[in-house]
């Protein structure tokens, strides 16, 4: 019958001014790390990009995996920097399945 018993105004008030707290200590944390870490990410990833555009080139075909490993990225991140490459114009799609994706060099591939 009974049911949970609830807080008192003081308690209440208390709990509501430190999550307030809580937030905005949080949202100012945010803002100063997603500058930062957008700017190193984003060098890293060119520096990964110009990596395996060097690589690339001496290689008959290149897949995900292959990138994911020799580099120690995840997939997702070798996956999109092959698409990068791909929309640069430097590899070109040569087969696609259900999970996987082999490319080659856009000369290559030409002749």
């Amino acid at each position: 019958m009974g049911g949970k018993k609830r807080p008192t105004l003081s308690q209440l008030a208390k709990k509501t001014e430190k999550t307030q707290q809580q937030q905005q200590q949080q949202a100012k944390g945010k803002k100063k790390e997603e500058g930062g870490s957008k700017k190193a990410a984003q060098s890293a990833f060119d520096k990964l990009l110009e990596a395996i555009s060097r690589d690339v080139q001496s290689m008959p075909v290149v897949t995900v995996y292959e990138v994911a490993s020799k580099y120690g990225v995840k997939m997702t991140v070798a996956k999109r920097a092959l698409r990068a490459l791909r929309d640069k114009g430097d590899l070109v799609l040569v087969v696609k399945g259900h999970r996987t994706e082999a490319y080659a060099l856009a000369r290559r591939a030409a002749s």
